[in-house]
């Protein structure tokens, strides 16, 4: 929309002739303008020095300068947007030079009022529209800004163009850090998923396929993993300043679904497991108490064959997984109340600080600052950090680090526990998770494992980089069950 005047706009007017001044003035004010007079090129750049004017009326033919020059040098100084140029010449060559400054009108004298209000009017349908322009700058700058989601333009090179505010939230990093690195992008996927992310963005760009779609794992700042999605927003490509091809992407955080897809993968492993637990400890327990009782009873009558010494070691060493079997199933009852998770962290470390400076094991802490309260069990999670810190002692052995750090996610909270690690890499770490498998000083991680289910939460296991990870997820809950009975689910 088009409107009759803009209040409080200074209009400059530069001309010897006063009738032409005095005629501009008068007008200029009716329009409710702000006009400033002036008669020498001089006085209008002295005064250009602290003013800024929306609009200049330039008479070409100034005295000790050109109105043309008058004008390059205002355009110089940035303090007027647009020029109207006043001559009574009918030179051509005015015309032109005037045009190529980037005039905005062209009046010639005499002019009418008539004339001086289309001119006027065309001023205020271009301010009008820039105006609009600008707001809807604004409107789609700050819409991109504000998205939950990691908008980016990515060139063919694979280097990251534009990048929105959500590069800091999602990845801690700020936008201006992430585009001053050309390979920001590539060095920032897991290595995991670095060669086969490139290949699919490379082979994109090499194609016409008009849109696309990827998962991977990025690394944060500090460390740890971001299960993302990338997909195209746009199907249309696009070039950037140097004419290189670039396309249109947002990067969308998937990490809570991907616990919480973890969380139901182990709750069923977990029911499965404890079905099949019951059955086998009930099936077994009787003819292992025969087996055992026979062999003893052969013992006591003087039989010390070494064959009897095996049947009774191996029937101790199977009444020990059933009595871990029958420690896994027992009932747990946790309380659910209002806890800060790092001061959970926190007293853990105290009640171990003996054991981690015997060890001369050095902690570096990492808690989220302004974390908010977790509804858990207080004693629950508090054993499952002194298993895990245990755990995590025994495997640095003396003079290690162990970093724990707290993470707080849009719908969960993360627990994380990371050392070095000089073991090879365990070919399957699912085991780690099982109560029955020998050579630990107790079931500290199935335990782990169990206690957090009470609490809909998982733990995950990862090495990386000579690193090994336990990760403890806990769910955001905004009601409080309280008091949760909490079984093994059994067939």
């Amino acid at each position: 929309m088009v409107t009759d005047q803009l209040p409080s706009v200074k209009i400059l007017v530069v001309d010897d002739d006063p009738g032409i001044c005095d005629m501009l003035k008068e007008v200029l004010e009716h329009k409710g303008y702000d006009p400033v007079i002036c008669s020498t090129p001089v006085k209008a750049l002295s005064l250009s020095e602290n003013e800024s004017f929306g609009l200049a009326f330039v008479d070409i033919n100034l005295p000790g300068m050109s109105g043309l020059e008058l004008a390059t040098k205002l355009r110089e100084r940035g303090s007027c947007l647009e020029v109207v140029f006043i001559t009574g010449s009918d030179m051509i060559e005015h015309a032109v030079q005037a045009v190529k400054l980037g005039a905005s009108d062209f009046l010639r004298k005499p002019f009418s009022f008539a004339e001086l209000g289309i001119c006027l009017h065309h001023y205020e349908e271009r301010s009008s529209l820039k105006r609009q322009i600008q707001l809807a700058e604004k409107r789609y700058f700050d819409l991109v800004q504000g998205l939950p989601l990691l908008i980016f333009v990515l060139r063919k090179d694979l280097r990251l163009d534009f990048i929105n505010q959500a590069s800091l939230s999602i990845l801690g990093y700020t936008p201006e850090e992430v585009i001053e690195v050309p390979d920001w992008f590539s060095e920032h996927i897991h290595h995991e998923d670095r060669s086969r992310v490139l290949e699919f963005f490379q082979s994109m760009f090499d194609s016409e396929v008009p849109g696309f779609s990827t998962d991977c794992r990025l690394v944060h700042r500090k460390g740890r993993l971001i299960y993302a999605i990338i997909k195209s927003i746009s199907t249309r490509r696009c070039l950037d300043d140097s004419g290189m091809e670039c396309v249109d992407g947002a990067i969308v955080d998937i990490t809570d679904r991907v616990f919480l897809e973890k969380s139901l993968v182990q709750r069923e492993k977990l029911k499965t497991l404890g079905a099949i637990s019951a059955e086998v400890a009930h099936e077994i327990r009787n003819p292992l108490v025969s087996i055992g009782g026979f062999a003893r009873r052969l013992q006591k009558k003087g039989m010390n064959q070494p064959e009897l010494d095996i049947i009774l070691s191996e029937s101790g060493r199977l009444e020990r997984i059933l009595g871990r079997i029958r420690d896994y199933l027992k009932p747990v009852e946790v309380q659910l109340e209002e806890c800060s998770i790092n001061s959970i962290v926190e007293k853990s470390l105290d009640l171990l600080s003996p054991e981690i400076e015997r060890m001369h094991i050095r902690c570096r802490l990492d808690l989220a600052p302004a974390m908010a309260l977790a509804y858990v069990d207080r004693d629950v999670l508090g054993q499952v950090c002194i298993n895990l810190i245990r755990n995590a002692v025994a495997a640095i052995g003396k003079g290690g680090t162990l970093n724990i750090r707290t993470l707080e996610g849009e719908q969960s909270f993360h627990l994380e526990f990371r050392n070095r690690s000089t073991s090879p890499p365990l070919k399957n770490p699912e085991r780690l998770f099982l109560p029955f498998d020998e050579g630990g000083q107790s079931i500290g991680l199935p335990l782990c494992q169990r206690l957090l289910k009470t609490m809909e939460g998982t733990i995950s296991y990862a090495e990386e980089q000579g690193e090994i990870a336990f990760t403890v997820s806990l769910p955001k809950v905004t009601q409080p069950p309280g008091r949760i009975p909490f079984q093994a689910e059994c067939a």
